[in-house]
């Protein structure tokens, strides 16, 4: 199944305004009204929908209003890796602005909503408002660096420091777009979601969840994440935020975020470090 053939149009885009295009910087008033018109086509689509197919054609992008989605690749022995999570607010397929076909695909993970923007109203929304092509830009550079920030994490992070960076990077973005509560966010991700994401096997995320429980940095219930020392655990892995670029965001929707922890990582990693322990008792819902 494909967004194509869930839901019906709508044309209440008022969801459109949490965002990531929306809350660019350097928007005016009628940049923004001009977006919403564009992208006026709204579907609600079910989880394990397909907006996109592995290297299949493709003409248009998908703006995530609702639920959770990832870009996902099957590789040639059948498995499957998620180089990157779309959270609320979030394009999924920036590259279908000058690519036909793409060699990834993009599936809900839950149930949710796109605005579709088609590659032509795309390229006429661009030419009569250039704010609007460069934060398109913007977030095309900032998708970059994501990648390259996951990349250098399955290098050279341990599992602890990998699920702790990703914890830490999801409550950033998540907070942007308005969508955590203090220290705390809905995850609806199994263990074998992130253990794609992490390239990890689906135990030992079962065993570095455990890990980090046993060290109080952090709690997983129903689907929940509650991170109860954010300093101790950026400090574990490193995260800092600069990678994710946020002064593309608007200074009047930017949000107060947590600070970064790195900076005491000296004084704080050591404490921190938990001591993997062979727990299979789930800490996130099994695939």
């Amino acid at each position: 199944m494909t967004a194509a053939d869930a839901g019906g149009d709508a044309r209440d885009v008022s969801r459109l305004k949490a965002t990531r295009p929306w809350l660019s910087a350097n928007l005016g008033v009628a940049d923004r009204d001009a977006l919403a018109r564009a992208c006026g086509d709204v579907r609600t689509v079910g989880a394990g929908t397909d907006l996109l197919r592995q290297d299949t054609p493709t003409s248009a992008l998908h703006i995530l209003l609702d639920g959770w989605a990832a870009r996902y690749k099957i590789m040639e022995d059948g498995r499957r890796f998620i180089p990157a999570l779309a959270v609320p607010g979030d394009i999924c397929d920036l590259d279908a602005l000058r690519f036909d076909q793409l060699d990834y695909g993009v599936t809900m993970l839950s149930a949710g909503a796109v605005a579709v923007l088609p590659r032509q109203r795309a390229d006429a929304l661009f030419a009569t408002s250039p704010a609007i092509a460069d934060a398109f830009w913007s977030l095309a550079l900032a998708e970059s660096s994501i990648l390259t920030e996951r990349a250098a994490s399955i290098g050279r992070r341990s599992a602890p420091q990998r699920l702790a960076h990703l914890l830490c990077e999801l409550l950033v973005r998540l907070t942007v777009v308005g969508k955590a509560d203090g220290h705390s966010y809905d995850l609806p991700l199994t263990q074998e979601h992130i253990a794609d994401v992490l390239g990890l096997t689906p135990v030992h995320v079962n065993r570095t969840l455990q890990s980090l429980r046993s060290t109080d940095l952090l709690t997983v219930q129903h689907r929940r994440v509650t991170i109860h020392n954010w300093a101790a655990l950026s400090a574990l892995c490193g995260f800092r935020s600069a990678y994710l670029h946020l002064e593309t965001v608007d200074d009047e929707f930017a949000p107060e975020l947590p600070q970064d922890g790195a900076r005491r990582r000296g004084q704080l990693a050591r404490s921190a470090r938990p001591t993997l322990r062979p727990s299979f008792a789930s800490g996130l819902s099994a695939p």
